[in-house]
């Protein structure tokens, strides 16, 4: 993988993260919660004493982000990738 492939690959996984992040943020408005966001983009409860929607939702982020951390350029749609080489 060329130094311009792993550019590409980081920029197109961080483009996924930050819009994992807005959704999070617009699932869980609303509910009363303390959550803690990890440096590695995940979520996590600081109390468990929360509705169970709350950590279904947690729970899906974080296994979306552990697909995203998986992903290689060929798993992006063309759109996504396009969109990253007008950037570069």
């Amino acid at each position: 993988m060329s130094i311009s492939d792993k550019d590409k690959l980081h920029k197109l996984k961080q483009i996924k993260i930050n819009k994992l992040e807005e959704k999070l943020d617009k699932d869980i408005r609303g509910y009363d919660h303390i959550m803690d966001y990890k440096k590695d983009h995940s979520a996590g409860l600081v109390t468990d004493w929360v509705d169970e929607n709350i950590q279904i939702i947690i729970q899906q982020h974080n296994a979306e982000i552990e697909k995203v951390k998986k992903m290689k350029i060929e798993n992006f749609t063309l759109n996504e990738q396009k969109e990253v080489d007008k950037s570069l």
